[in-house]
């Protein structure tokens, strides 16, 4: 049986690096024109369902409420916010940049436990579609890490329709296709071979579908599915774009923490063009995932394209504890305050005075010479 955790103790030094980190973020998504939207955590999930992939949809939780309405707990913020502009906000222009700080609740399963409640921070930017808002988004990710003091990361750049086209493009059915997705996200680019060998699939999209799998990434392996298939219009445009969006960023001097990996494609299955994720030494996940979701809005009946990330907070404090922790005792060290319980003014005057200076205070009751 499963053991399920709570995001954090009840009691921990780490709610308050949360909102450390919380209050950076929003600051840094506020600085690039992003609002903060509210959204419910409990949703009809008729209303949700159109959104959410199989995989979400199984790591749910749902529940009868009194009225006999079936609900759901929002496992994944991103289709939340295409539902609220679809319903309420439509009318708005565009592009509307909204940003988020808020409570998930899913199975995470990991090392025989259960996760359920764990945090996102993000920002989307819906209605314009392009290089521009794709690097923007990218560009918002990087100074959230900058702002947190955070240098050992990189970010794995792919394109979800560069491999959709590709897949598409063997004659394969959904389910092979499935199963050939699997050994690209697990990094087999032998399984690979294997499987579209025993379909027949011509040589020069076996040899560019299992360079997806391998681990050499760059613009390199953007090269080198190009010269397998020259004459795929549909594969260069990709291509092309994926070497405008790395282009700008190395342009602006992020050339070193942004890397091509077109095998990272997994995660949510509302991803549409570009898809990225950040990763760093030390942390037990990824820090980030986000890309483009053109078709995700239109489940909920308005068409607009979009583009978005979120950032595991949990994740993000992991990783900052040590530092954040050190940073906060360097700042605000703790003035102990002793108040007499014979008579307490004295002592509290004290502790009012610090405060006024906004100084850390901590109290402590004597009586006489006991504390």
């Amino acid at each position: 049986m499963l053991d399920f955790q709570l995001a954090t103790p009840a009691l921990d030094r780490s709610v308050s690096l949360r909102r450390q980190v919380t209050a950076q973020a929003m600051q840094v998504f506020g600085g690039w024109g992003y609002r903060e939207i509210q959204i419910p955590l409990l949703e009809h999930f008729d209303a949700l369902k159109q959104g959410l992939d199989e995989d979400q949809i199984a790591r749910s939780f749902r529940f009868v409420d009194r009225a006999g309405n079936l609900m759901v707990l929002r496992p994944d913020v991103t289709p939340a916010v295409a539902k609220t502009y679809a319903y309420q906000l439509r009318g708005l222009p565009l592009p509307l940049r909204v940003s988020y700080a808020n409570k998930v609740v899913r199975i995470e399963r990991a090392f025989g436990a259960a996760q359920v409640e764990s945090y996102q921070l993000g920002a989307e930017m819906i209605g314009r579609e392009g290089v521009v808002a794709d690097v923007e988004i990218l560009l918002v990710v990087l100074e959230v890490l900058e702002r947190l003091g955070l240098r050992r990361f990189h970010i794995n750049l792919s394109d979800h329709e560069l491999a959709r086209h590709l897949l598409s493009s063997t004659g394969a059915p959904r389910r092979i296709r499935k199963v050939v997705e699997e050994a690209i996200f697990s990094r087999d680019p032998d399984e690979v071979r294997r499987i579209l060998n025993d379909l027949g699939t011509r040589l020069p999209y076996i040899d560019a579908i299992s360079s997806l799998a391998g681990l050499e990434g760059g613009l390199q392996q953007l090269d080198w599915i190009e010269k397998r298939l020259p004459t795929d219009r549909e594969l260069k445009k990709r291509i092309n774009y994926l070497r405008d969006v790395e282009g700008a960023l190395d342009a602006l001097g992020y050339g070193k923490k942004v890397r091509i990996d077109l095998g990272e494609l997994d995660g949510p299955g509302y991803y549409t063009g570009i898809g990225f994720s950040v990763v760093s030494e030390g942390a037990s996940r990824r820090l980030a995932r986000g890309g483009r979701y053109d078709n995700l809005i239109g489940q909920f009946g308005v068409e607009a394209p979009a583009v978005g990330f979120s950032f595991s907070l949990e994740t993000l404090v992991e990783l900052l504890h040590p530092k954040m922790a050190q940073g906060s005792r360097r700042r605000r060290s703790h003035e102990v305050v002793a108040v007499d319980s014979s008579d307490p003014t004295v002592g509290f005057e004290e502790a009012l005075e610090r405060r006024r200076h906004n100084l850390s205070t901590r109290i402590i009751a004597r009586k006489g010479d006991k504390i």
